[in-house]
């Protein structure tokens, strides 16, 4: 028993020296992560949201660091090479008056924006005769003996859904965690991402007739505003992909219109369009070549958004863990691995309009710019800076990836991060995880990948996700893992089958 102590002492001991002497692993420190998030998460860049200049100010920053750190850039571009990859946007301004005509026989109900229904995403707003389907709480968990889309065509439709999880008696009728994941802003967007978003519907109404499903008409903003811009590239299917418009409405909704009576009920809307003009927004993608003449024609890809979220009353959503430290963690991981390239080439990419449905690495992968086939395994970092709730104690970050992966890239992470973290990496799948990001992609197009989480906080996608909180030391050691990870498939003489 003694031997084997010894031997796992020098084996670790052995790890140790070595990353000693790894001048990329000691090239990312927490003095430069904080210079990085303390621009990218300022004041000034107003929560960096894909289709404003300040975005395009942070690409160019990432771009710069990239340049400087000898990565070189991956984009032809009229035979230009460049680190942006632009992707399509149309910029339109409309008119002040919006409304909504729902008819049923001959009783016809005009409702006002903002008065009576709010937009929550979505660029779709002209309907013409559209009809409608009454779903109850749009949940779907036959496991758990309900399922309101059973036999329920959602295809052209405009659906009408609760909010939140069904009670009997002021107590869950679904077990509490199943009840909790479809409560709240996110609890909505799950049942509209992960079940029906996919089903072909033409829109959504939410409502949230008793204030139980978290989602007060008073309290939420309309996203909805005389400027707007929609993506123009292929729509991405998936349970993150660009889906239609999102509308909430009044309470009283159902007083007006019964169950019953939604089902035989129609909706046109429009709204008179002054202007249109295109726009192009840019994922900023370099390349370290790979050192072997055959293996340098595969590819690792580290990756992490570095667009957030618009204001909320008033104050900028600075988006320091979200996504400025995941970007900062990807140009630091892109100047060590520039200190010391492996055997395949390593793509280095902060991507454009995650916040609005994985636009950007969707749009990467669509484009061919490298082979799908040719692309082996993608490290997603998506918040590494702060500590979700629950895990404040021991500051344990997740690692998510789909149900698949979780044995084997659990197996890889943790034999990586031997003396890397003095916190534990905790492997989540994504059905059970209350995050999604840009991994999604990889995986649906067959590619092995997962994503650095902090978990759920407080400060997500709200005002208080500034700099001063985002824990340096934590960010420091994840940033090495994800770049110890990189170099070892970078380096693999057999790729690992990670299926």
């Amino acid at each position: 028993m003694k031997s084997f102590f010894f031997t796992l002492l020098l084996l670790i001991s052995a790890a140790l020296q070595a990353q000693q002497t790894d001048k990329g692993l000691t090239s990312i420190t927490e003095s430069e992560l904080r210079d990085h998030i303390f621009f990218l998460a300022s004041d000034y860049m107003n929560g960096r949201v894909s289709t404003t200049p300040e975005y395009a100010v942070a690409a160019q920053y990432v771009a710069s660091q990239f340049a400087a750190a000898g990565v070189k850039p991956a984009v032809n571009k009229d035979g230009i090479q460049t680190y942006m990859q632009p992707l399509p946007f149309l910029k339109t301004v409309y008119n002040d008056q919006f409304s909504l005509i729902l008819k049923t026989g001959d009783k016809e109900v005009r409702l006002a924006h903002k008065d009576d229904f709010k937009v929550l995403m979505g660029n779709q707003f002209k309907f013409e005769g559209v009809p409608m389907v009454y779903v109850g709480y749009g949940i779907s968990e036959p496991d758990h003996g309900w399922n309101d889309l059973k036999d329920v065509d959602l295809q052209g439709k405009l659906v009408v859904c609760l909010a939140g999880a069904p009670q009997k008696n002021g107590k869950p009728v679904l077990p509490q965690a199943i009840n909790d994941k479809y409560t709240g802003q996110r609890g909505m967007y799950t049942k509209l991402f992960s079940g029906m978003g996919t089903k072909g519907a033409a829109g959504f109404i939410v409502v949230d007739p008793d204030g139980k499903g978290g989602l007060s008409f008073e309290e939420t903003q309309s996203r909805f505003t005389k400027e707007r811009t929609a993506y123009q590239g292929s729509q991405r299917s998936g349970r993150m992909g660009s889906m239609s418009t999102v509308f909430m409405v009044k309470p009283s909704f159902l007083e007006s219109f019964t169950p019953r009576m939604i089902d035989k009920t129609i909706l046109t809307g429009s709204i008179e369009v002054i202007s249109e003009e295109s726009l192009l927004v840019n994922n900023v993608i370099g390349i370290i070549p790979g050192t072997d003449p055959e293996l340098k024609n595969e590819y690792i890809v580290i990756g992490g958004h570095l667009d957030h979220v618009a204001p909320q009353r008033g104050s900028a959503c600075n988006g320091a863990d979200d996504n400025a430290s995941g970007s900062a963690g990807v140009m630091e991981a892109a100047e060590a691995i520039a200190l010391n390239p492996g055997k395949r080439s390593v793509i280095v990419a902060c991507w454009a309009g995650e916040e609005m449905g994985l636009l950007g690495s969707a749009f990467f992968l669509q484009s061919g710019l490298f082979p799908k086939d040719q692309i082996k395994f993608n490290i997603n970092l998506d918040m590494i800076g702060r500590t979700g709730k629950g895990n404040e104690e021991t500051r344990a970050h997740y690692a998510v990836t789909d149900k698949k992966y979780v044995k084997s890239i659990g197996n890889l992470i943790n034999d990586v991060n031997q003396g890397i973290t003095d916190f534990p990496i905790l492997i989540d799948d994504d059905e059970h995880s209350p995050g999604g990001s840009d991994h999604m992609t990889f995986i649906q197009a067959g590619i092995p990948a997962f994503f650095f989480f902090s978990g759920v906080h407080a400060d997500l996608h709200n005002p208080g996700d500034d700099p001063e909180k985002i824990d340096y030391p934590k960010a420091e050691r994840v940033a090495k893992l994800a770049y110890l990870i990189a170099e070892k498939l970078a380096n693999a003489g057999t790729f690992p089958d990670f299926d």
